[in-house]
């Protein structure tokens, strides 16, 4: 990488949004998840939506890198959901309401 400055600078700023997530997440812990809004309207939290676009920021700054996706990492993540997902549908209930 040392022959790529643009990309270490691009790495730079990840770090620091992957920093501003963590300080963003950190300061959520414990807030609701709405808040009245300016006509008094239900809303996200603003930091719900900072987060978002935070680390949409951050998947784009990752993407420029070029970095390969591993086959194996891939199939880890999906099969990391597939268990989650067959564990909540083991546990979930059904109610039917007339």
């Amino acid at each position: 990488m040392d022959s790529e400055p643009h990309k270490i600078e691009i790495l730079t700023q990840a770090c620091k949004v992957t920093d501003k997530i963590a300080e963003l997440e950190a300061a959520q812990k414990g807030q609701p998840l709405t808040v009245l809004g300016s006509a008094r309207q239900l809303t996200i939290h603003p930091l719900i939506a900072e987060v978002r676009f935070q680390r949409g920021l951050l998947a784009q700054l990752l993407g420029k890198l070029g970095l390969p996706d591993t086959d194996e990492a891939l199939e880890a993540k999906a099969e990391k959901i597939s268990q989650t997902r067959r564990k909540a549908a083991k546990t979930a209930q059904l109610k039917v309401v007339r």
